[in-house]
């Protein structure tokens, strides 16, 4: 199902109205169909019904044929030959005025039975004229007259009851039942009028002839009864009427009285008499058959009316709703494609300005859908703000941090660079330690050898000048050492001022460079300290030098002196050498520790150019999300 969302909105609501205008219509045709289909019945109801009452004049006139062929053969034809024919030519007329119908009437619309019905009669209608001559000729009995004419009539009367099976309207099946009923009644009547027509001529009842009456009466009861069951209160109003006219009643009583002489004969009636008689109460039959042929037809015209006026009014209420349909549907259509094009028109021409709303113009689903995007949309334009806001101030504080990140970087590399030289410096400055703590060592030994010697003061009295004018100078150039520790001393202990206020700036990453700044300001402070005390020995010992030499011009004296002082000597010697060792250890830890230093500095240096370069991208995407966010219009 995939294949529905690559199609437009428009050509769905077209899919989805298509089944429904399809049904709406095929519900239309159906019923105007249906309505047409009963009007056509209708029609041929009402042209059967024409149809019938044709039959139905045929059947009277052959049914008086039949009674005057009856009573003409019964009474040999003395009698009725006159009235019959003058009969031939209404039977005729009416036969002629059928067929003239059936030609007319479209026979495809008829069913199968009333076909057949038709054709046997038109088969009986080819040999009318034939079998008139063998009546005339006296060649066929009156039982053969009377079945003879009973199965054309009979065939009529076919064609009368298949009409009922053409409908299922209820009005038009009793209504035609109640014809079929009279005509069949009036057929039994007429059935009668030719059987006793010819017992009155023959003046007695010859076999099977009594049989045969109470086989009509029995039927024309049945057939009375079957027409009251089915016709209308005023049909049934005119045949109660009819029947009891004086005519009908007289035909009545001298069937009574033939019934009453069937075993004797000798009924005293006058076959004329009876015939009259009869047929004024066929007459009267035939006037409740037409009044039923008029209120069948009314009725057929009636229904075909109704249902040509229900195609009419269905046809138009169709129209009328088909067109409602479509135009409630084209409506709803073109407000939901009205609305989606300029919600879709709205969304597109934003371009990054999110102060455009799309219109509500109602609460349907589509109103609601594009209040749910406002409201989404004012959301976004809110937090669009805060990050242009934010956006700003981390621009602000990347450009800070790149900066000083930046000048931290150019610090910190001179700060290496101080380092290095300091080492270097330290480097130096230990190698004259160890000088002098070498020449502290060696003045020791001197010292040591000089109180050997001082038992032959007088024979190295010049050495000893000699060596105390080299004394001298040793001691300046110690001093001149000593003052060159003191001021490395100082200047160490500024760079590791220098050091503690930078790693104080570091923060977290200064912590450790802070440390060892400390400790090598208590180095130097130590060093400067011990440098101190070194400067005051060898103040001390220049005096001594400068007594040395004193004592050594004045030998003699002094010899004594100097030998008590050598001990003296010697222990301050020993403590210079001592003092001299330590300072050169010291100096020692204070270049390793400078060496670390200046490795941590270095990876300091490498650290803070890294978070130099961090800092310029965040800057470089800070500007970057700058400019993105710029391109939202939030107000």
């Amino acid at each position: 199902m995939r294949w529905i969302y690559r199609l437009s909105m428009k050509l769905k609501l077209l899919l989805a109205l298509f089944p429904l205008l399809f049904a709406l219509i095929g519900l239309a045709s159906n019923g105007i169909l249906s309505r047409l289909e009963t009007g056509q019945q209708m029609r041929t109801i009402m042209n059967l019904t024409l149809l019938a009452k044709y039959a139905g004049s045929v059947i009277h006139e052959l049914q008086k044929e039949r009674g005057l062929s009856a009573g003409y053969l019964g009474s040999k034809g003395q009698q009725f030959s006159a009235e019959l024919n003058d009969q031939y030519p209404y039977s005729s007329k009416a036969i002629t005025q059928l067929t003239e119908a059936l030609k007319q009437f479209p026979l495809q619309q008829a069913n199968s039975d009333i076909r057949h019905a038709l054709e046997q009669f038109q088969q009986h209608q080819q040999g009318i004229d034939t079998f008139r001559q063998q009546i005339r000729g006296q060649s066929v009995t009156g039982t053969e007259s009377l079945a003879w004419y009973s199965a054309m009539i009979n065939d009529l009367l076919n064609v009368v009851g298949g009409i009922s099976q053409l409908t299922d309207n209820g009005a038009i099946v009793n209504q035609l039942a109640a014809y079929y009923s009279i005509l069949n009644a009036k057929e039994q009547t007429g059935v009668e009028r030719a059987l006793m027509s010819n017992v009155f001529s023959a003046d007695h009842f010859t076999d099977g002839q009594f049989r045969q009456l109470n086989e009509t009466v029995g039927k024309q009861l049945s057939w009375f009864a079957a027409a009251q069951a089915f016709n209308t209160p005023a049909v049934n109003e005119k045949l109660a009427a009819q029947l009891q006219t004086p005519q009908a009643t007289h035909a009545l009583a001298l069937r009574q009285q033939a019934i009453d002489h069937a075993a004797s004969g000798n009924f005293g009636v006058a076959p004329t008499d009876w015939f009259n008689a009869q047929t004024a109460r066929i007459n009267a039959l035939k006037a409740v058959e037409d009044s039923a042929s008029d209120t069948l037809l009314a009725t057929a015209q009636s229904l075909a009316d109704n249902a040509w006026r229900g195609v009419i009014i269905f046809a138009l209420v169709s129209v009328a709703a088909l067109v409602v349909a479509l135009f409630f549907a084209l409506l709803v259509a073109s407000s939901i494609h009205r609305q989606l094009h300029s919600s879709l028109a709205t969304i597109e021409g934003m371009e990054g300005d999110l102060t455009q709303r799309l219109d509500v113009p109602g609460s349907d689903e589509l109103s609601l859908l594009n209040r749910a995007y406002n409201q989404a949309i004012e959301n976004i334009q809110h937090i669009v703000s805060e990050i242009k806001q934010g956006a700003a101030v981390l621009r602000s504080a990347s450009a800070d941090i790149a900066d000083g990140n930046q000048d931290l970087a150019s610090r910190t590399d001179e700060q290496a660079a101080s380092l290095v030289e300091t080492a270097a410096s330290m480097e130096q400055i230990a190698t004259a330690v160890n000088l002098t703590a070498d020449n502290a060592i060696e003045a020791k030994r001197l010292t040591e050898e000089m109180e050997q010697q001082v038992q032959e003061a007088s024979r190295v009295a010049a050495e000893a000048s000699s060596s105390m004018l080299a004394i001298r100078g040793s001691s300046e150039q110690i001093s001149s050492i000593v003052s060159s520790i003191d001021d490395i001393s100082f200047q160490t202990n500024l760079l590791a001022l220098n050091a503690a206020v930078e790693a104080a700036r570091a923060g977290e990453l200064g912590k450790g460079f802070a440390v060892v700044a400390s400790e090598v300001r208590n180095l130097s402070q130590r060093c400067a300290s011990d440098a101190r005390q070194i400067r005051e020995l060898i103040s001390r010992n220049m005096e001594q030098i400068e007594q040395g030499v004193t004592l050594v011009q004045a030998s003699d004296r002094a010899l004594q002196s100097a030998k008590a002082n050598t001990g003296q000597m010697l222990a301050f010697v020993s403590d210079i050498a001592h003092a001299a060792g330590e300072q050169s250890l010291g100096v020692s830890q204070v270049h390793e520790a400078l060496n670390q230093l200046e490795q941590v500095t270095q990876q300091n240096a490498g650290l803070v150019a890294s978070a130099a370069s961090a800092s310029q991208m965040l800057d470089q995407q800070s500007q970057t999300m700058t400019t993105l966010v710029d391109r939202f219009v939030v107000a």
